[in-house]
């Protein structure tokens, strides 16, 4: 009788084992749930792009019609009603950005951890191709810098973004031909 149980027994773990070991095994890849707004998969390609030091310095120049778009689609409404680090994007803000006939978008990240410098300021200077001088003042976004700026002459402009870097300045330029 006893040798029935340990049968019966046997027959029952080995038929409630059997499916376990017939599956197959899964490779389960998890994603982060908060992801950092990286502002690179949005703009796409930038117009200007350094990696110097410590700092990988991205910048993109649109059309104000262009930023209007974008900020018409449900990314950008996101985007607007996202807070920043210190504040959310009021109107006084949006006029900055969305003033003269272009928007420069600087993205400044730590190269080793990919992060964004805490305490920066930035200040782009601008010579159009005839030799007119004008300054932005960059308003610091969600983890980025926006700003408007007047690219009315048709040809080649240089721009000098100066960086306050916690406790140093850094300086790049680059040449953007409007056509």
């Amino acid at each position: 009788m006893k040798i029935k149980y340990v049968f019966f027994f046997t027959v029952l773990v080995i038929a409630l084992a059997l499916p376990m070991f017939g599956q197959k095994a899964q490779n389960v890849k998890t994603k982060p749930v908060i992801k950092k707004n990286d502002i690179s998969s949005m703009m796409g390609k930038p117009a200007y792009e350094s990696k110097v030091d410590s700092l990988n310095t991205k910048v993109w120049i649109l059309t104000q019609e262009k930023q209007k778009k974008m900020m018409d689609t449900y990314t950008g409404q996101m985007m607007s009603k996202m807070k920043s680090t210190s504040k959310t994007m009021d109107m006084k803000t949006k006029n900055k950005i969305l003033t003269g006939t272009h928007c420069i978008i600087l993205d400044v990240t730590n190269i080793t951890s990919g992060k964004e410098f805490a305490d920066t300021s930035a200040k782009v200077e601008v010579v159009s191709p005839s030799k007119k001088m004008s300054s932005v003042n960059f308003v610091p976004m969600m983890s980025y810098f926006g700003g408007g700026v007047s690219l009315e002459e048709k040809g080649e402009y240089l721009f000098t973004i100066n960086l306050n870097v916690g406790a140093g300045y850094k300086t790049t330029q680059f040449k953007y031909k409007v056509k």
